[in-house]
This record gives structure tokens, sequence and C-alpha cells, in this order.
């Protein structure tokens, strides 16, 4: 009897890890058109589009330190949408989003990082590359996933 019951504890662990697991990897993505589909409730998406709009104000500023040879304003811009960017948010919610989402969103917090590391010594053309790259990132992931509202 005592066999039985560890073969189903066992199971039932096996399943519960396997869900976490996919959870983890998948959070509340669905495949829709082309795009991975990201169920959010409304306070929750506007947080993760107020980001991508804060990382659009931070661009914003690059570019016109760049134009105006205000090299400090570009790191300032730059260090803005860094790691520090990403520290504040709620777990819950990071739970939420897939692991792809999660690995180009911390990539672009850290590619800013590293670009206001660079900044220092770097001409004008060389900053532009750096944007370039990020901006391919920001284009990958709008072409990758939709954020959509979920009701309560």
């Amino acid at each position: 009897m005592w066999k039985k019951i560890a073969i189903v504890s066992f199971a039932l662990w096996i399943a519960s890890v396997g869900f976490v697991v996919y959870k983890i990897q998948y959070g509340n993505a669905v495949k829709v058109d082309k795009r991975m589909e990201i169920r959010l409730f409304p306070e929750e998406r506007e947080l993760i589009l107020g980001e991508m709009r804060s990382l659009l104000v931070g661009l914003k500023g690059i570019i016109q330190g760049l134009s105006t040879d205000d090299f400090e304003r570009v790191k300032e811009s730059a260090i803005g949408n860094g790691m520090g960017m990403a520290q504040d948010v709620n777990p819950a919610l990071i739970a939420k989003l897939p692991m792809s989402f999660k690995a180009m969103g911390m990539g672009v917090h850290k590619s800013f990082d590293e670009l206001a590391a660079k900044i220092p010594g770097a001409t004008s053309k060389e900053i532009l590359k750096e944007v370039d790259v990020i901006m391919s990132s920001c284009v990958a992931c709008h072409s990758a996933f939709k954020i959509t509202e979920k009701l309560k």
C-alpha cells in the first residue's frame, strides 16, 4: 500500500514541477497571428507598455544628445534605460511573461548599460551603431509579441 502512495506522490510531484517549469518558460503567452500573445491585467499591461515608452524617451535623449554633441546627455539617457530601470518590476508579473520576452528585455537593458560604459571616447557614429543594434532588439520584440488585456 505504501508503495502505491509513494508512486502517486512522486507522479504528482513530477506533474507539479512540470507545470512550474512550463509557466516559467511560457508564462501566460499563447500563439496568435505570427506573434506570441501575452495576456495581462490592464495595470500590468500598462506597466510593461510604460517601460517600453520610457525606453523610447531614453532613445530620444540619446539621439538629441548626439545631435548637439552633448555626450553627457547621451550617457545619462543610456544609463536611465539600463538595468536600474528593470529592478522594480513585480515578481508576480515577471512570472507571467515568457522566458524569451524576459531575455529580450533584460538584453536591451544590459545593452544600454554597455553603451553608457562605451560613451567616453566613442564617436557619434560608433554610438549610433550601438543604438541601431539596440533598436533591432526592439523591432524583433514587437514583431514577436503582442501584449493584450486580460479581463479580471
